[in-house]
């Protein structure tokens, strides 16, 4: 699946329909999830495997440690903003923990005939790739679609996926894994307790 973004095709990886957020929003999904939270696989592990990553999915490479910090920082903070979209978590904190990557991204405003005006994203390497996201997530909070970018409720998963369901209410990645553990879970401690 690819779709066209600031003029260059991203490819996002499958997923199951069910956690796919609307294009190109997925990017968001997708970037959160290369890390099997919370020690698992990270497809950000070093600067020449985030390179690759980036590059991937039409955004620019990472340079040095540095910018690979800063992009697993950026990943960090979306994941906390998509967990307190599910209820859980502080908003607040979220927003401020974006807060350093929101005043570091650069911005033009594109202003096309017959269209709507959009943010263009400036600068290069990592800080291009993050307002890139940025613009995405502007696009999402507009568009009201961005509360349904969520994390999976289970603090030790924490899996991104977005909610289709009609009311609003998905709470796990996957009712059958996650949902039934954290029931299963509470069922024992009111069985000790009581």
């Amino acid at each position: 699946m690819s779709t066209l973004f600031d003029g260059v095709r991203l490819t996002l990886m499958a997923a199951p329909k069910s956690d796919r957020a609307p294009e190109p929003l997925d990017l968001l999904r997708v970037f959160v999830n290369t890390l099997d939270y919370p020690a698992g696989p990270d497809a950000l592990s070093t600067a020449d495997a985030a390179s690759q990553w980036c590059r991937h999915h039409g955004l620019p490479p990472v340079s040095n440690q540095r910018e690979l910090q800063r992009l697993r920082g950026f990943r960090e903070a979306l994941r906390e903003l998509f967990f307190a979209n599910n209820g859980e978590g502080d908003p607040e904190l979220g927003w401020q923990a974006m807060q350093s990557f929101l005043e570091a991204a650069r911005f033009a405003i594109a202003l096309r005939p017959g269209l709507r005006p959009e943010l263009e994203p400036a600068g290069a390497g990592t800080e291009r790739a993050i307002a890139m996201m940025l613009a995405i997530a502007y696009d999402a909070v507009s568009a009201g679609t961005w509360q349904r970018l969520r994390a999976c409720k289970k603090s030790s998963c924490r899996f991104a996926y977005y909610d289709h369901s009609k009311n609003g209410s998905r709470a796990w990645c996957s009712m059958a894994v996650c949902g039934n553990r954290e029931k299963a879970q509470r069922r024992r401690s009111r069985e000790r307790s009581g």
